[in-house]
């Protein structure tokens, strides 16, 4: 999912002013981080699980902070059944979205029985780009009702760029890096999502961008003022297809903590 909605999974769970900052910053950090190589370490959300367990015993003290990763992997894997898998094999950092799991067999991961009650609740089968790209511009429907509906989360995601430095030796020490290489990754990623301006020119840039990724992987060409405007227009949409994710994400994530 995109960052904003990111945000709100932690909200979701998580009131306390200090720990919402701090896990939602891992939270957008990972997301960030995975553009530092060409290409991923590996897949994204192997990678989530990994560093999690990686925080857990090499940095015990930040714990149970970095259990917002968790909180992501639930979101990542229902906006997959729900918006479809996106057949990609590239790694920019101006895609609106990059989760390369179409080669990947959900059934192999850890978190199975998350997967399976969510798939068998809301997975519908996608036929081709056509269904892929409409899955990304309900996402960014998703992203404009949390802007237009939880103001405190840009606030958070405007802070995360200073608070990002707690995560610092974490990122570092997992992806074998520099801290200043991390820092630099993440507020070039940051200045991307146009925190704080106005949501005229936030969604323009994310529409902009996922025409350029249609064009780019799918061969697609997209009507991007007819896109925009289907998306300002109607914030009743935005906030039903919220809503409906925020069902699902609470029934997956408790799941998980189950487990």
């Amino acid at each position: 999912m995109l960052p904003r909605r990111h945000i709100l999974d932690v909200w979701e769970l998580i009131k306390d002013k200090e720990d919402l900052k701090s896990m939602s910053t891992i939270t957008l950090a990972i997301d960030a981080i995975k553009y530092m190589h060409n290409e991923p370490k590996k897949d994204h959300l192997v990678e989530a699980l990994e560093l999690n367990e990686f925080i857990c015993f090499m940095f015990p003290a930040k714990r149970p902070r970095n259990r917002s990763l968790l909180y992501h992997i639930v979101s990542d894997l229902l906006g997959l059944l729900m918006y479809g898998i996106p057949n990609t094999r590239r790694y920019a950092i101006d895609n609106i979205e990059t989760v390369n799991y179409s080669e990947k067999n959900m059934e192999i991961y850890p978190v199975i029985e998350v997967w399976n009650t969510l798939k068998s609740k809301v997975y519908r089968k996608k036929h081709g780009p056509e269904d892929i790209i409409d899955g990304f511009i309900k996402k960014i429907r998703v992203e404009m009702d949390v802007l237009e509906r939880f103001p405190f989360v840009e606030e958070i995601f405007f802070q995360s760029k200073e608070t990002i430095r707690e995560w610092l030796p974490s990122f570092a020490s997992y992806y074998d890096e520099n801290r200043k290489k991390v820092r630099g990754v993440y507020d070039r990623w940051w200045s991307l999502w146009l925190c704080n301006e106005s949501k005229e020119q936030i969604l323009g840039a994310m529409v902009e961008r996922l025409a350029s990724q249609a064009e780019r992987e799918y061969e697609t060409v997209l009507d991007k003022e007819k896109v925009f405007s289907s998306i300002i227009s109607d914030p009743e949409a935005n906030r039903m297809e919220n809503e409906q994710f925020t069902k699902w994400y609470k029934e997956g994530v408790n799941l998980l903590l189950k487990i």
